[in-house]
């Protein structure tokens, strides 16, 4: 047979894959896209949305109060009134919540008063039956300042008079309570504004309009 010559024996293998020395060539590299070599990371998830909105606090709860209080009057006048008696008062006071707004005051007194001229003297109780205030908080800080208007709707007063007869009165009022707390003790101060109404004694019943105004302090703690 007619040998080949080794040129065209080399095409040969060209053309099969194989290289001159009779290793296999490899094949060539298929050219990538940008788009396929680009690296094609996770799907963002989706921004959040705003957050339920913040629960709504409630009104501060009204704490009870027990303290100990100290009445004058500065004056009086009207029907069923003296103005020439000197009055004070020596007592407690109950102050307990009713409702989340309102608050209930019963209160009961030692009370003494006196006139110089012409030596009459007596003493006995005053007792605060039905009486709501509205604290409101002025300052919520370490000391807390609470305003506090109170209606008192039925105020009655028993008074045992030195050589004379017993006698009681009925009185309706309101005041304006400004109290300071500091750790749960209290110190207020409070003004007020009393109506007379009715007086009674032995055998004998009055009835008129008379204005009395008290000043209160108060010492206490909450609870």
């Amino acid at each position: 047979m007619r040998a080949l010559p080794r040129d065209s024996v080399a095409r040969r293998r060209r053309r099969s894959g194989y290289a001159v020395d009779g290793a296999r060539a490899a094949p060539a590299a298929q050219p990538t896209s940008a788009a396929s070599a680009s690296t094609v990371g996770p799907p963002l998830a989706p921004a959040p949305g705003p957050g339920p909105p913040p629960a709504r606090q409630g009104p501060r709860p009204i704490p009870f109060r027990l303290s100990l209080t100290y009445s004058r009057v500065l004056g009086e006048d009207g029907d069923l009134t003296n103005d020439q008696l000197s009055t004070n008062a020596i007592g407690i006071n109950f102050d307990f919540p009713s409702t989340t707004y309102v608050r209930n005051h019963f209160g009961i007194a030692n009370q003494w008063e006196s006139q110089s001229a012409g030596g009459y003297s007596a003493r006995g109780f005053r007792i605060d039956l039905i009486s709501f205030g509205y604290p409101i908080t002025l300052v919520d800080s370490r000391v807390r300042l609470d305003l506090e208007p109170i209606v008192t709707l039925v105020r009655g007063e028993i008074m045992f008079v030195s050589g004379g007869p017993t006698f009681f009165r009925m009185e309706s009022g309101f005041g304006l309570d400004l109290s300071a707390t500091y750790r749960q003790w209290f110190l207020s101060l409070e003004p007020d504004v009393d109506f007379r109404y009715w007086t009674y004694a032995k055998n004998d019943s009055q009835t008129g309009f008379g204005r009395v105004f008290p000043l209160r302090f108060a010492f206490g703690h909450e609870f």
